[in-house]
């Protein structure tokens, strides 16, 4: 693996922690009944606190973290590829935290919404960025 596609798996991360936590982190300012909720989570691990609209709220900032991994991904790798490794990493560790070691704590919805959107939201950005590419006309539509 190049040098390129292993910073692109890793800024797709980043990209994806920064758009998950950067808005997380405005809501709770924005929503005073979530700030004490978050604030249990982080100190205590109390992932079992959040009321129904906050959990919705979360799932919207999931898709928007995938999307943004998954087009920081394609925008320096120019392939589909690491796209791809990330979304199978960001699958992977979801699957466990969500499925396994969250199951019980958080409601079966979201825990499996979580998950069954991770592929499809990193698809998504890299599609867009692919699309973006091509409209630039920089050749950004290689499909390996």
């Amino acid at each position: 693996m190049k040098l390129r596609s292993i910073f692109a798996v890793v800024a797709g991360y980043l990209a994806w922690a920064a758009g998950f936590w950067v808005p997380a982190f405005a809501l709770a300012l924005a929503w005073p009944e979530l700030r004490p909720l978050a604030q249990l989570a982080f100190e205590e691990g109390r992932y079992d606190v959040f009321e129904t609209p906050m959990l919705v709220s979360f799932q919207v900032i999931w898709i928007v973290a995938n999307g943004a991994a998954g087009f920081v991904a394609r925008l320096i790798a120019k392939r589909r590829l690491e796209v791809w490794v990330l979304a199978a990493l960001l699958f992977a560790y979801f699957a466990y935290n969500h499925l396994w070691a969250l199951w019980n704590v958080m409601p079966d919805w979201y825990n499996v919404l979580v998950v069954v959107l991770v592929v499809p939201g990193v698809l998504l950005g890299s599609r867009v960025a692919e699309a973006i590419g091509a409209r630039r006309g920089s050749g950004e539509t290689t499909t390996t």
